[in-house]
This record gives C-alpha cells, sequence and structure tokens, in this order.
C-alpha cells in the first residue's frame, strides 16, 4: 500500500472526511486530497501532523504490505482494532485466543507430538501376531 492509501484508509478507520482530517491537522483540505491520492509526498512536518490527528504510528502510516515485515505488518492491523468498538475487541482477542490454541494443540497431535499415534503405527501386524 502507498502512503495515500494508508491515509485514506487510517482516516475512514477513525470516521472522518478528508476536510475534517484537514481541521484536525491544519494541512488543508487540498493537501489531504493530494497526499490521498499519491500526487505529493508529505514533508516530515506534515507526517508529524498526521500521526497526531489520525492517533496512529509511523509504521501506520509509512508501511507496505509488498515488502513490509510481518511483525510491522501485524502491528498495524492490531493499530487498526483500538477503534473499533470495546465488543469487536473482545471478539477480535477471542479469535486469536482460539486459534492459537487449535494451533497448540494441532502441534501437540501431529506425527511427533505427545499423544502421536506414530510410535505404534506399523506395529500392530508384530502385536496381532
Amino acid at each position: 500500500m502507498s502512503i495515500g492509501s494508508n491515509i485514506k484508509r487510517i482516516r475512514r478507520d477513525r470516521g472522518l472526511t478528508q476536510g475534517e482530517l484537514a481541521d484536525k491537522s491544519n494541512l488543508g483540505l487540498n493537501m489531504i486530497s493530494r497526499l490521498e491520492r499519491d500526487a505529493t509526498d508529505p514533508k516530515l512536518s506534515s507526517l508529524y501532523k498526521l500521526m497526531n490527528s489520525l492517533e496512529c504510528t509511523a509504521d501506520a502510516l509509512l508501511s507496505d504490505e509488498g515488502i513490509s515485515s510481518m511483525p510491522t505488518l501485524l502491528k498495524t492491523q492490531f493499530e487498526r482494532t483500538m477503534v473499533l468498538p470495546e465488543e469487536d475487541q473482545r471478539v477480535i482477542i477471542k479469535m486469536i485466543d482460539n486459534y492459537s490454541k487449535a494451533i497448540a494443540y494441532d502441534n501437540i497431535t501431529k506425527d511427533s507430538g505427545f499423544f502421536s499415534m506414530k510410535p505404534i503405527m506399523g506395529k500392530t501386524k508384530s502385536v496381532v501376531k
């Protein structure tokens, strides 16, 4: 994603119009529009104004899915959940918890796990004889 796409996505996540972001950041509507269309690159001072106005990190504004590391992408996505209602945040936490438990269980029960059937597989014939 480009910086313009990130600004637009975060602005929408926050429920702001371009005009509201312009007012909040003191950047001007035309500048916000040009940034979101990637028609210009922001100065460092503009980045700070956007970070403060959108209540986000530089990672959120600058990350590019094509080249960013997985931890950076995860951090950016988790940051997006901070503006969700508490009930939605609880749902996400429960989903992550259940997924983590499922992966842990899957790892335990794989061929090399403690509860694996591998140690007795193939020995049935010798035991039956």
